[in-house]
């Protein structure tokens, strides 16, 4: 039996989980793995986000992002 904590650490995951890990929309996420601009795999007719380079990408990922004024 998988734990929430453990949910949270796993790298890539359907949308749905990745939607509660993230907190974006379901909708956002399955169009960005549409057109390319959310990084992901996809196993058959299912996408796997990497969740992990999603955060990077948006500068969520609790580091040292920089913002340029």
């Amino acid at each position: 039996m998988q734990t929430m904590a453990n949910d949270h650490m796993t790298p890539f995951q359907k949308i749905a989980q990745a939607s509660k890990t993230t907190g974006l929309s379901q909708y956002y996420l399955r169009r960005g793995c549409r057109d390319g601009s959310i990084p992901h795999t996809k196993s058959g007719q299912t996408f796997f986000v990497n969740v992990p380079a999603l955060l990077r990408q948006l500068g969520a990922d609790g580091g040292g992002a920089v913002v340029q004024q």
